[in-house]
């Protein structure tokens, strides 16, 4: 912009009238601001010195003078305001647009308007109206409710209805009908700037609620159905002072009157305060107003204590020259301080001596409580062997009544069945009797019919008696032959049953005593690995989970998991803390402890792949079966379990153990209820247990497993109990491997030994089968000659009888027929005989045989009784043992208890010596803090210290004061004088401190005034100069004025010439159009000066023809433009024709067209 330069003359700003006078112009000087002289001051602190009656006085430091150099240079009115010519600083100006020309500003992410609803608030029943982030132009026709939007946002941000210009009050604003209106405002919340990101993001949302009482309320929510944050007008406050926004300011909101009449009706007071309340400059000046009265303040009060300090001085001296007059007092008081000196000294040494003593007792105890443990220590070491040894031999007796019960049963079988063959042996001699009568009675038959016989063939044929008679006795001896092999073949047949028998008894009992001998082989490999495995464990605990695992846990280290690395085996994450309970928790948890766990299921696919490989090289798991150990799936949550936790009412499996990860003790939880399942020492302390946890329905049901073996659960209607599965699988915990390794080789030793004996009872059974099957082959070739002996005799005795029957007449042949058929009868009779008498005899053998074996049974029996009698008592003297050393542990236990209170009392004794000592030390370090050492006793001191006080008081006495009480008020003044001249010497520092801060910050405060005027003004000169229009700002700071003039020229042509004269209107002189422009331009020039995100202006065009329109929205949109998050809201009547709207950065909103019949 090109002009001449020219000195403008200042108009009066009590004139309205125009001023015509011609004035030529002038060059501009520029007057340099001169720089404020700051005078630094060294400030030294005061040091303080301990006063004695026998020093002399101490020099102090004198006090610095209040009124010495200060600075008084910094007040706003010794600053000089700088001058520059109009055509500089819009030089400056240009060029500083040039450098940024095509700046765009940054768009706001917190404090600027998102949107706006309204529901019954003046004309409109529901609107919203959304708002673009920089430029927003509002247009609608007169009557749309355009300025109720405006008056909506001035409200809902705490504005008053009365600087609306819409009403008196609030509940002039609902809508004619309504009993209420809200305003709903969403401002943005984002970025760096944000208020309150972590409560209110991204949006605020500002509900005002306007009842027909006129009554108002407020609610605060992140989004616009979220939930309401805070109802109080503090939150809006705290929101507004956050973003800068004065709601009340006409540099925020400009309403539709105030814009019309806002230059006309302003004077120059009230547009400088404009001015400073815009800026915000008024807020800074009033707190700097306070802290001056406050200086001010401390300067009153340090001139009190200045006038204070002689009077104090002047009773210091006094005191200092009567203390001088009593020198030997003053001499015997020494000695008494160091008589004091030395009482205190030899109270703490008395002190000392009696916490020394007591510590020695404490030494005796912890003696005694550390004798205890180690006793206690080696009664813990023995109970698992003792349980066990009683376990074993449970197990051993358990074993005897089970081998006992079938030895009984075969007895009281064997029994029975000698009362049966009794009975039928009995029978069968009745029967044999008969058989024997009839066969003699036929017998005698036989020999009658044989006389007649003879007789007959004597008088027959005498020839033939002699053959006859040969062949009687040979027949006799054939007959005796046959019944000899007719009654020894079944006896033989018998005796091979019986060896039979005997055999297959033997078979079976030697397949027992195989199948004994493999088991205790098993056992005894089973021992050895236990052995190999504790062996390993001493060198990798890894080993006790498995064997050959650890090729695994390496492969498992270097594989590159997809989520994390496998948990387990998990035993290797727990510790048990009592070995008591070592079987039983290993039989509860042994096979969960040697599994893993996972969190991805392709790491659980690739765990089980690495499994099967492993098992194929040898890997086993340590729960001693063959089978892979399950992976787990588990989340990682980390879960709080204490209110299941039963802990508090008993020992527990998880009071027992130590976790190494929190994962590992939460997978217990889940799968095995660690915290809920109780353990007890043994199975009636667990019965006892249980019964008080049900009675007082602390639980509805539980389970204890028991240190010996034994388990019981149930609730309050049923229990049941019994042993507990034995953990077959290597050893999880130990406290001692070299003792759990000396304790298994003995278990070894002794397994070895049985199954020595074992395989020496198998040989004698084998020995005893050879033997029965040699008797067997004997008694198979007796019965087959038998059996070959009945077919020649049977031939022979056949030939006899022909022969006989030959020889034999007609007449006798009926004698002889009747003859034969007696014979075979009593032959018949004779074979039933035998059978019964061997069927007898066989009966007699067997129940001889009965009779032995239940002598033998009962003998195995009553050596049972014996055996188990003796078991019984090796049991009965382990539980003994055992007794006696849980009663030597309780014992020990309740001893380290006592000796552990006594310990405590003595150190509750102690912790009091102690402290005693500790506060007659700190007593005698205050009264004297160099320590005195004395041989006597607190006794000696004391009476010495009363003879020289006798003698003091007597000297005093005769002085006429107290030199004591003298001595304590001198120090007292003179403590006091040096405290009060310290503080005073501080209280001045500060106060110049202070009194530079503040000199400081108004000379910044009025720096800032100026360079704010300054740019205020430039910028008004160069929009003015946009329409041809030479306005200016005036500021008066002295006067507080502001005045604001346009220049205007006319020429007039006449007959001397063309006049040119010079018009100077003032904001009252000017016309509509120059009014209007001006407003804008004035806004424009303080805006850029103004901190609020929000500009808000209604009917900015009012008076303003096409092109000054035009003019006035491009210097806003530009405005606008450059401005960084700033936005604009601009109210007008008209549409934008013929101004340029486009560009993101730029948004008209149109209202509808007003509803007539409303």
């Amino acid at each position: 912009m090109a002009r001449e330069p020219m000195r403008r003359p200042r108009v009066s700003p009590d004139s309205d009238e125009e001023d015509t006078e011609e004035r030529p112009s002038a060059e501009v000087k520029r007057v340099k601001l001169e720089k404020v002289k700051r005078e630094r001051h060294a400030e030294g602190s005061a040091s303080s010195s301990s006063s004695s009656t026998s020093e002399d006085e101490d020099e102090e430091e004198p006090i610095p003078d209040l009124d010495e150099n200060d600075e008084s240079g910094g007040e706003e009115d010794d600053f000089e305001e700088p001058e520059y010519g109009d055509e500089d600083l819009v030089a400056a100006y240009e060029a500083a647009k040039a450098h940024q020309k095509g700046y765009a500003g940054s768009v706001a992410d917190a404090g600027v308007l998102k949107s706006i609803s309204l529901v019954d608030f003046m004309c409109h029943r529901h609107l919203t109206v959304e708002f673009g982030p920089k430029m927003n132009f509002l247009v609608g026709h007169n009557g749309s409710g355009k300025s109720a939007v405006l008056t909506a946002i001035a409200v809902a941000l705490g504005g008053k209805a009365m600087t609306t210009g819409r009403g008196q009050g609030l509940k002039d604003l609902i809508r004619k009908g309504a009993d209420k209106a809200i305003i709903t405002v969403v401002m943005a919340n984002a970025g760096t700037e944000a208020f309150k990101p972590d409560v209110y993001d991204p949006y605020i949302v500002i509900e005002r609620s306007i009842a027909a009482n006129g009554s108002s309320s407020y609610k605060f929510r992140a989004t616009k159905d979220g939930k309401t944050i805070a109802n109080k007008r503090s939150e809006l406050d705290d929101i507004s002072k956050h973003f800068n926004i004065n709601i009340d300011s006409p540099l925020t909101v400009l309403t539709q009157d105030q814009s019309r009449s806002f230059l006309q009706n302003a004077d120059q007071g009230k547009l400088y305060k404009f001015f400073l309340n815009g800026t915000q400059l008024s807020t800074l000046l009033d707190t700097y107003n306070v802290a001056s009265q406050n200086i001010e303040q401390l300067k009153n009060h340090i001139k009190r204590q200045q006038e204070a300090i002689p009077h104090l001085r002047e009773k210091v001296e006094s005191d200092k020259r009567k203390l001088e007059a009593s020198r030997k007092i003053l001499d015997q008081k020494a000695k008494m301080t160091h008589l004091l000196n030395q009482l205190c000294w030899a109270y703490v040494a008395d002190k000392e001596k009696k916490r020394d003593e007591t510590k020695h007792i404490i030494e005796e105890f912890d003696l005694k409580v550390e004798e205890a443990e180690v006793k206690m220590l080696r009664c813990e070491k023995k109970l698992p062997l003792l349980t066990e040894k009683l376990q074993q031999g449970g197990r051993e007796a358990e074993q005897f009544n089970a081998n006992q019960a079938p030895l009984k049963r075969a007895v009281a079988d064997a029994k029975h069945m000698y009362d049966e063959a009794r009975k039928e042996i009995r029978s069968m001699e009745l029967e044999t009797n008969d058989l024997r009568e009839e066969i003699e009675t036929d017998k005698r038959g036989l020999t009658n019919l044989e006389r007649k016989i003879e007789a007959k063939m004597r008088l027959n044929e005498p020839a033939l008696q002699a053959e006859r008679t040969q062949l009687t006795d040979r027949r006799a001896r054939v007959d005796a032959l046959l019944n000899k092999l007719r009654t020894e073949k079944p006896i033989r047949q018998k005796e091979y049953e019986e060896k039979a028998n005997q055999r297959h008894a033997a078979s079976r009992e030697l397949e027992d005593i195989q199948y004994q001998l493999r088991e205790q082989e098993s056992v005894t490999r089973q021992i050895q690995e236990k052995i190999g495995n504790l062996e390993r464990q001493s060198v990798h605990r890894v080993s006790a989970f498995g064997a050959g695992i650890e090729p695994l846990m390496k492969e498992i280290a270097r594989t590159r998991w997809r989520h994390s690395q496998p948990l387990g085996p998990l035993g290797l994450y727990v510790k048990l803390e009592d070995m008591r309970y070592r079987d039983a928790i290993q039989s509860i948890l042994g096979g969960t402890l040697c599994c893993f766990a996972v969190r991805d299921p392709q790491d659980r696919a690739t765990l089980m792949d690495m499994l099967k490989r492993h098992a194929r090289n040898g890997y086993r798991p340590g729960s001693g079966s063959n089978a892979l150990p399950p992976v787990f799936m588990h989340s990682g949550d980390l879960f709080d379990f204490s209110r299941g936790d039963l802990s508090t009412y008993g020992e527990t499996i998880l009071s027992k153990l130590r976790f190494e990860n929190e994962e590992v003790l939460r997978l217990l939880i889940t799968m095995s209820n660690i915290e809920r399942v109780f353990l007890a020492p043994t199975l009636v302390e667990a019965n006892r247990q249980m019964d008080r946890l049900l009675t007082d329905d602390i639980v509805p049901g539980c389970q204890f497993y028991a240190a010996d073996g034994m388990t019981t659960s149930g609730n309050k209607r049923a229990k049941q109990s019994g042993p507990y599965p034995q953990w077959r699988g290597n050893t999880l915990f130990a406290k001692d491997l070299k003792a759990d390794v000396e304790r298994a080789k003995e278990t070894l030793r002794e397994a070895n030994m049985k199954r020595d004996e074992i395989q020496a009872t198998e040989r004698q059974a084998k020995e005893k089968i050879v033997a029965l099957n040699n008797e067997l082959n004997g008694l198979t070739a007796r019965i087959s000659a038998i059996n070959k002996g009945f077919e020649p005799a049977e031939r022979d005795l056949e030939n006899i009888r022909r022969r006989l029957a030959e020889m034999a007449s007609s007449d006798l042949e009926t004698t002889e027929s009747l003859r034969d058929e007696l014979v075979r009868k009593i032959e018949h009779a004779e074979e039933n005989l035998r059978k019964y008498v061997a069927d007898m005899e066989a009966k007699k053998a067997a129940l001889a045989d009965r009779i032995k074996e239940i002598e033998a049974r009962q003998k195995e029996v009553d050596e049972f009784g014996e055996k188990a009698a003796v078991k019984v008592g090796e049991i009965q003297k382990i539980a003994q043992d055992i007794e006696k050393e849980r009663a030597n542990r309780a014992h020990y236990e309740k001893s380290k208890q006592s000796y552990e209170e006594k310990r405590e009392q003595q150190q509750a004794v102690l912790n009091e010596h102690e402290k005693n000592l500790e506060d007659w030390t700190t007593q005698a370090r205050n009264f004297c803090p160099t320590r005195v050492e004395t041989r006597h006793k607190p006794e000696v001191i004391e009476r010495e210290r009363g003879v020289l006080d006798k003698s003091i008081k007597d000297a005093e006495r005769a002085l006429g004061f107290d030199s004591t009480q003298l001595t304590i008020e001198y120090k007292a003044r003179k403590k006091q004088l040096h405290d009060v001249e310290s503080n005073l010497k501080s209280l001045v520092i500060m106060h110049r401190v202070l009194t530079k801060a503040m000199n400081t910050r108004k000379q910044w405060w009025s720096e800032t005034r100026s360079h704010t005027a300054l740019r205020a003004r430039t910028a008004f000169v160069v929009f003015e100069n946009l329409r041809d229009l030479d306005g200016r700002l005036e500021f008066d700071h002295d006067k507080e004025r502001l005045s604001l003039v346009v220049h205007s020229t006319t020429r007039t042509q006449s007959q001397d010439g063309t006049t040119q004269k010079s018009h100077y209107k003032t904001p009252k002189n000017l016309s509509g159009g120059e009014r209007s422009f001006s407003t804008v331009s004035l806004l424009l020039a303080l805006w850029s000066t103004v901190p609020c995100p929000i500009r808000a202006l209604d009917e900015w065009d009012v008076f303003l023809d096409a092109a000054n329109r035009k003019v006035a929205a491009s210097m806003l949109m530009n405005g606008a433009k450059e401005s960084d998050g700033k936005q604009f809201i601009l109210i007008t009547p008209q549409d934008m024709a013929g101004i340029d709207v486009s560009g993101p950065d730029k948004k008209v909103i149109r209202m509808a067209d007003p509803t007539r019949n409303q």
